[in-house]
């Protein structure tokens, strides 16, 4: 199955995620969705949270994730918030929290702000912020 988003916070498509400061075991990803992707997801079963009035979901796995810029290039770096991202994932059932989507693999439609020098990439550019 294939879903469309944007990324939000920060991916752990490298390392591993950490909760608490302790690793989790898990790559993960969290996406915004929009409002009709998120009902397709919700009438499958999975469970859709709510960020400042957006539907996200986070798409984890216990494996590799690999990401692609395009047919045969891989990221081998973080993804920065807001890149736009097609995820293929699969699903399978928990007694208690639906259906869980896991994460196969990535592909980047357009690389979010950052990406050629992250966050440091406006700080240090020569064109004034005003």
């Amino acid at each position: 199955m294939l879903v469309d988003g944007t990324t939000i916070f920060q991916t752990h498509l490298t390392q591993h995620d950490e909760y608490q400061g302790q690793s989790t075991g898990k790559y993960s990803v969290q996406v915004k969705l929009e409002s009709k992707v998120a009902a397709k997801l919700a009438k499958d079963g999975v469970i859709i949270k709510d960020y400042d009035g957006d539907p996200i979901r986070k798409f984890t796995s216990r494996y590799d994730v690999p990401v692609y810029v395009n047919k045969t290039d891989l990221w081998d770096k973080e993804l920065p918030s807001g890149t736009a991202v097609r995820i293929e994932y699969i699903t399978k059932k928990h007694p208690t929290a639906g259906e869980v989507p896991y994460v196969k693999r990535v592909l980047v439609l357009e690389m979010g702000e950052g990406a050629d020098g992250g966050g440091d990439a406006g700080f240090f550019s020569d064109e004034p912020p005003f």
